[in-house]
C-alpha cells in the first residue's frame, strides 16, 4: 500500500478543475455522495476528510481552500450552475453530527434559491438510475469548448474527448429526468433540514 498524499499532494491534483471551474461560465454537476465543493459549509467539508492521513491544520486548510473555490457564486458575472444530488446525500451524517447537517441543509436550500444557481434531488424512492455509477460534472467555457471532471477513489480525471462529452450528455439528461422539480427540491431540502433539528 503507498504512503498517504499530503494536503499538498491533494491540493495540487485538483488545481486543473480549479482552475477550470473559476473560468467557466457554467456548470452541470451530479453528486451521488457529498454536498458539492461550491456549497459546502465549514463543518461539512471538514467532516468529509475525516479519517484522511491529514493533521488537523492540514485538513483547516484544505477546507478553506475548497470553500474559497465559493468566490464563483459572487464573482461580477456569476458562474451559472445546475446541480443535481441524491437524497441521500441530504439523509448522511458523521457521527451523529444533527447541527453539522441541519447548517448544511439550510445553506443548500438558500442557495437553490440563488439566481444563477438551479439545484434538483432525485429522491431516494427513484430506485435504481443512471447516477448511481458515479458523480461527474460538465464545464462549459468560454469559448465554446466543454470539458468534464469524473471523481473516483483513486484520482480524479479530466474529460475533454467529444464521445466521452456526449456520453456524459446522454447520462446527464436520463438523470435530471428522474429528479424532482426546483421547486419540490427546495421544498424537500427544506424538509430535510428541519428534520436534522
Amino acid at each position: 500500500m503507498g504512503a498517504a498524499r499530503s494536503a499538498a499532494q491533494v491540493a495540487d491534483g485538483f488545481r486543473p478543475w480549479a482552475e477550470i471551474e473559476r473560468e467557466a461560465l457554467s456548470l452541470r454537476w451530479f453528486e451521488l455522495a457529498w454536498v458539492p465543493g461550491l456549497f459546502q459549509t465549514k463543518a461539512y467539508a471538514l467532516a468529509t476528510l475525516v479519517g484522511e492521513a491529514l493533521t488537523p491544520a492540514e485538513a483547516d486548510d484544505l477546507a478553506e481552500a475548497r470553500l474559497s473555490r465559493q468566490a464563483v457564486l459572487r464573482r461580477e458575472r456569476p458562474l451559472r450552475i445546475i446541480a443535481v444530488l441524491d437524497e441521500g446525500i441530504l439523509r448522511r451524517t458523521l457521527d451523529g453530527d444533527r447541527a453539522m447537517m441541519r447548517e448544511q441543509c439550510e445553506q443548500l436550500a438558500a442557495q437553490a434559491t440563488l439566481p444563477n444557481v438551479s439545484l434538483f434531488v432525485v429522491p431516494a424512492d427513484v430506485g435504481m438510475y443512471p447516477g448511481l455509477g458515479g458523480p461527474f460534472t460538465i464545464a462549459e467555457m468560454p469559448d465554446g469548448g466543454r470539458v468534464a471532471h469524473v471523481d473516483s477513489q483513486a484520482q480524479a480525471q479530466l474529460i475533454d474527448k467529444t464521445a466521452d462529452l456526449a456520453s456524459l450528455d446522454r447520462r446527464w439528461e436520463r438523470i435530471r429526468d428522474g429528479a424532482l422539480s426546483r421547486a419540490q427540491s427546495l421544498n424537500l431540502l427544506r424538509e430535510a433540514a428541519a428534520s436534522w433539528t
